[in-house]
């Protein structure tokens, strides 16, 4: 059918329909213009609880941003939440398209007439679509494939033809037969296992569940084996019926469904071969070196089904068997082969960033992003956080039509490309970085925002102890047992944080995108704060630019990532059916905003920071023993280490004395106060490295990087802790020899802080 089964073209009636619903909708949810600033600052009374003394905060402001955070609270509302999801989700949206611009309108819409200067920046992206996607299965008859889910009896959606077909984004074309390999999730150790069994993929197709990893290190190493093709595929053990029912009847994947997903290698995010840009040659080779070489596609567990029914030889091993009732074989013999014929079309398309602003009366920016791309209609990824965004920005601007005023700018940022390459958000840090590492002083991410009961936040170990205390302040929201979201057996929780900790211990099964492991609790009566990894547009930020960063969800049961049946109608019966876990997440943004938007002396904490990152030293010096690498001068780090440790104690100490002194002489004291928040504010750039990690230039963060064969796990110190898994003891010494130089660098700044 040629470029029909890109199924974009909307036709005129269904256009008009959705520009009147958002034109409905921004009459309904938004004045016409934005609120005028009143004449003088109208202070809120004193709040009805008596609140504890903030971080950073003298008491006075303490009182006075308690007073303000408690009208936040109160102003979040599940039908608002409601009608901006319906608005998002109305048509597939995928980056470039029109119904992506129209989209991006209503961002920028809500932003305007909640009161923000607002702007659309427009640019080009290097976007492919698929013009044919086509997998034959071929063993005693030929059969076709489907590409497309089926409709479901009672969501109207998931009926309506104008989303992608099912395909992998930067695939290369081809045309290639060839008999299928079975290699469990396509990992390192799965290859080994075959290895070991005698069998070589070299001129095979390649047939791997997703999970585990990301796929485009999945396709990457099916190309790096020898395999001329790989089809990815969603085994129902892993999100199907084996993890609970599947929808309409529960959250999880149904027969049909199939993963899209870019397997651009995330050695480098972002699109930088743009017209008229020319690129220095270290960018242009990991751009190069970023595509994908062999034709690749996502199949659902029913279309793959026959291949995994017919494939002989011998049977894998028990750890491989998935989920569909059959003996799962290694295959690769020519009783079993697949066809697989991709074209796909490359060409600049444009794409939209909005950026809303609210300027402050100091210096600082805290930056709010979050993506508004989807591959089809994004309920859940990533509008479920969109929604929360645009609740944030009518609730600080409801707040500043009151008379307050942020001490620092906010930016909330709706990117746009997040699901290709990360390339809104890769771009705007790009071409920002020098003012973003003049001002930034935190950026709070948001993608699957809210998608079921759990709060599980990721964050730089100097965000931890802040996340934590908003937690205690947000109350938490009502259970329901709705669908397939359940209340949290034996809790009894006035707020998050006593919901967050007593389902910590038995976390529902995260978002295939979104695995990072957890991080150790600060201490044994603390829920988890994940440790920070890959896979979203914080990447960019904390990775390459070194910005305090944490990312924020409420989660839950979520089998249809990416599938066409992450629509509305899923979301309202499955994941959040009253919004009640929006408006929580809502509140918790909006507090982490306010409180570092509005502290005195930024509340980060860089004792907590120290010590984390001594920990990771003394694990990876843990592995390095009975290697050669134990001969190396790891005393030298350890003691740096550890002088940042006590560095670290005593610049909080002298920091909260000025913080003590300003509220006695505010003005006299201003001045020092800004020293110690823009060392606290440039910390995380001490510890970035200007040459990059090893192979991936892009990355300079010495502490944090996206797992180099995982993509969505985190790596801590990942140059060192790379080196030391490939045994090159040089580049052992090299990396030990960087990370002494930056924790020097960073104690010295502290230091000399005064």
């Amino acid at each position: 059918m040629g470029i029909a089964n890109l199924r974009t073209h909307i036709c005129r009636a269904a256009w008009i329909a959705l520009a009147g619903l958002l034109v409905i909708s921004l009459r309904a949810q938004t004045p016409a213009s934005p609120p005028p600033a009143p004449a003088a600052a109208q202070l809120p009374a004193t709040p009805s609880f008596t609140p504890n003394l903030l971080r950073g905060f003298t008491p006075q402001s303490s009182t006075v941003e308690a007073a303000w955070e408690e009208r936040f609270l109160a102003l979040p509302q599940p039908a608002s939440l409601r009608q901006s999801l319906q608005v998002l989700t109305a048509q597939p949206h995928m980056a470039g398209t029109p119904a992506d611009r129209a989209n991006a309108e209503y961002v920028a819409g809500v932003f305007r007439a909640s009161g923000w200067s607002t702007r659309i920046v427009r640019y080009l992206a290097w976007l492919p679509y698929p013009h044919l996607v086509r997998v034959t299965a071929i063993s005693n008859h030929r059969q076709l494939l489907p590409n497309y889910e089926a409709p479901i009896t009672g969501d109207r959606f998931s009926a309506m033809s104008s989303a992608v077909i099912g395909f992998n984004a930067y695939s290369p074309s081809g045309d290639v037969t060839a008999p299928v390999v079975y290699v469990n999730y396509g990992l390192p150790e799965d290859y080994a296992v075959l290895k070991q069994d005698g069998i070589s993929v070299r001129g095979d197709i390649v047939l791997a569940r997703y999970g585990k990893s990301y796929r485009g290190i999945k396709a990457q190493l099916a190309a790096v084996h020898g395999a001329v093709g790989c089809l990815l595929y969603s085994d129902p053990n892993d999100d199907g019926f084996h993890a609970g029912l599947a929808y309409p009847q529960g959250a999880w994947r149904p027969a049909s469904g199939i993963q899209r997903g870019s397997i651009l290698n995330n050695n480098y995010p972002g699109a930088p071969l743009k017209p008229g840009q020319a690129p220095p040659a270290w960018e242009a080779a990991a751009w190069k070196a970023a595509l994908p070489t062999i034709p690749t596609a996502p199949l659902s567990w029913q279309a793959a089904a026959p291949i995994l029914e017919a494939l002989a030889g011998r049977p894998a091993p028990q750890a491989w068997q998935g989920g569909l009732p059959v003996t799962y074989h290694f295959g690769g013999t020519l009783q079993v082969q697949a066809h697989i014929h991709l074209v796909m079309s490359y060409k600049y398309r444009t794409i939209w960033d909005v950026i809303g602003t609210m300027r402050g009366r100091h210096a600082g920016e805290v930056l709010i992003g979050n993506h508004r791309d989807a591959w089809t209609f994004g309920a859940v990824d990533p509008n479920s956080g969109t929604m929360v965004l645009l609740a944030l920005a009518r609730g600080l601007g409801h707040l500043y039509a009151q008379g307050w005023r942020p001490r620092r700018t906010i930016k909330l940022c709706s990117w746009d490309a997040e699901e290709f390459a990360l390339i809104g958000s890769t771009d705007y840090a790009e071409r920002h970085t020098p003012g973003l590492r003049r001002n930034a002083v935190a950026y709070f991410n948001l993608d699957e925002g809210d998608y079921g009961p759990n709060f599980t936040p990721g964050a730089v170990p100097s965000l931890r102890r802040l996340i934590y205390s908003v937690a205690r302040t947000v109350p938490a929201p009502p259970v329901t047992t709705t669908g397939s979201v359940f209340p949290l057996s034996g809790c009894a929780a006035q707020t998050v944080f006593q919901a967050w900790s007593c389902a910590s211990a038995a976390q529902p099964a995260a978002a295939p995108s979104m695995t990072a492991p957890a991080a150790a609790p600060a201490a044994s009566t603390l829920p988890r704060i994940n440790v920070i990894g890959g896979g979203s547009d914080f990447e960019p930020f904390l990775d390459h630019v070194g910005i305090a960063t944490a990312d924020l969800s409420f989660s839950g049961p979520y089998g249809v990532y990416h599938s066409l049946y992450d629509d509305f109608h899923y979301f309202q019966t499955e994941a959040d059916p009253h919004f009640d876990y929006g408006v929580a997440c809502t509140r918790v943004l909006g507090l982490l905003t306010l409180r570092m938007a509005d502290a005195r002396l930024l509340p980060l904490d860089l004792p907590d920071y120290a010590q984390a990152i001594m920990n990771y030293l003394q694990a990876e010096q843990t592995r390095a023993a009975n290697t050669p690498a134990a001969s190396l001068n790891w005393a030298r780090v350890t003691a740096a280490a550890e002088g940042l440790e006590r560095a670290a104690v005593n610049f909080t100490t002298r920091a909260e004395a000025a913080l003590n002194a300003s509220a006695a002489h505010p003005h006299a004291n201003a001045a020092n106060l800004a020293r110690f928040n823009q060392t606290l504010a440039g910390f995380e750039q001490t510890l970035l490295h200007h040459r990059g990690l090893p192979g991936r230039p892009f990355y300079k963060n010495l502490i944090f990087a996206p797992n180099i064969t995982n993509g969505y796990s985190t790596a801590r110190l990942p140059g060192l802790a790379q080196r030391l898994r490939e045994k090159n003891w040089a580049g052992v010494s090299v990396q030990l020899r960087y990370l002494y130089q930056a924790l020097e660098n960073a104690t010295t700044r502290l230091k000399i802080t005064r």
